[in-house]
């Protein structure tokens, strides 16, 4: 780069030093910067001294391009010069209006946890971060014991991040795209086949979780649509169940119910016929729940009144809970051990075992994409693959 020159004038009786500059369009430009030097008799020396700290400085740095900069341009190069973490930080409350709360949530837990300690680390500069960054992290968490579909959370997450940097041209292009994109691992559910579902559901007489066990078995249920069923989803005159709201709970130093009319997808908003014997329950739990309010009187807490899953005084079933004492239900049956989510996968498994297509099972369950029903349900189609079996062997029999 050819060297940035200068030379001296005296304006008011004072020295001034006039740099020659060009902008970014290599237009010749001057600036005229004041020396604090009075142009008196024998000050010349000085003036020239002065002059060269001021070229010296121009020269050893980039601080000339600052002189042409817009306001806009200026707080990009600030951002780009952030620490990464407080940029990813900052960037997460700008962005927090665009999701919602329980995305927000799960998003501040994974920056708190991981990213933010992760680039702190580092002392990196936004702009500095390379792929090699953040293949560092995505080993650093695998290596935690973090699972594909975990770590894909985390890379989306920052990838996001850094899409919005590129995107005000803060960077010039995203590092998650240099670098390796976690892969997941399919999991392979457990579930429980018919005669353990019996055994399950018959054990559960006085159990506080009962009902939130049958609708996960005979619906496939999610834990969160389960807790968030309102009697008015109920229509017992048309016999259908109508899932339309959730509750989760939320971490934010103390345990939090949040209560939510957004579904995980569009898909999730589903009607399905009520089941002879879920219908049954309900209406047992329905008295029982009117039961309980006469008996306790001012006593039962009635802040959950239009919810399905309370406890003996009327609070809302606490979520952790449920996973909690499941465990302790399938102890007490003799039951192998699985995951409460793992009665979704065994509603889903009887379907299919049974010949209810794919294209239903999705309906059912309501997810929002086929291939989603497929990936998780495809290795227990046995059913249909012993009749593709059959029609090959079949066909092909050699005599």
């Amino acid at each position: 780069m050819k060297r940035i020159t200068g030379h001296l004038t005296e304006k008011n009786e004072n020295w001034y030093g006039v740099i020659n500059l060009k902008d970014e369009n290599g237009k010749r430009k001057e600036k005229w910067v004041s020396l604090d030097l009075e142009a008196k008799r024998g000050s010349r020396g000085e003036a020239e001294f002065r002059l060269n700290e001021v070229l010296s400085r121009y020269n050893s740095s980039d601080m000339y391009l600052d002189e042409f900069l817009t306001h806009a341009e200026r707080e990009r190069r600030r951002k780009a010069e952030m620490p990464a973490e407080e940029y990813i930080i900052q960037f997460l409350e700008q962005h927090k209006p665009n999701i919602s709360q329980l995305t927000y949530v799960a998003y501040k837990r994974m920056v708190d946890n991981r990213i933010a300690p992760y680039f702190k680390r580092l002392n990196i500069k936004l702009k500095e971060v390379t792929g090699d960054e953040v293949n560092d992290f995505y080993t650093q968490i695998r290596s935690d014991g973090l699972k594909g579909t975990s770590a894909q959370r985390y890379h989306s997450l920052l990838h996001l991040a850094f899409k919005h940097a590129v995107k005000r041209r803060i960077i010039p292009s995203n590092p998650c795209d240099q670098a390796d994109r976690p892969k997941s691992v399919p999991y392979i559910s457990e579930y429980l086949n018919a005669d353990e579902i019996i055994t399950l559901v018959s054990s559960l007489e006085g159990d506080p979780i009962r009902m939130v066990v049958i609708l996960a078995a005979y619906y496939g249920l999610r834990r969160s649509e389960i807790i968030g069923l309102k009697w008015s989803a109920i229509d017992f005159r048309n016999k259908t169940i109508t899932i339309r709201h959730k509750v989760v709970e939320l971490d934010k130093g103390k345990r939090e119910l949040l209560a939510l009319d957004v579904m995980k997808t569009k898909s999730s908003y589903r009607t399905l016929p009520l089941i002879p014997y879920v219908e049954e329950e309900l209406k047992k739990e329905y008295e029982h729940q009117a039961e309980m309010r006469r008996m306790f009187g001012k006593s039962y807490n009635q802040q959950y009144t239009e919810y399905v899953c309370v406890d003996a005084i009327g609070r809302l079933i606490n979520p952790n809970y449920v996973s909690d004492h499941f465990q302790v239900i399938l102890k007490r049956c003799g039951l192998k051990r699985v995951r409460f989510h793992d009665l979704r996968h065994s509603c889903a498994s009887l379907m299919l075992a049974n010949g209810i297509q794919m294209k239903m099972i999705q309906d059912w369950l309501g997810h929002s994409d086929m291939s989603t029903t497929a990936n998780i349900y495809s290795h227990i189609d046995s059913a249909s693959k012993l009749g593709s079996a059959n029609v090959i062997g079949n066909v092909l029999t050699i005599k």
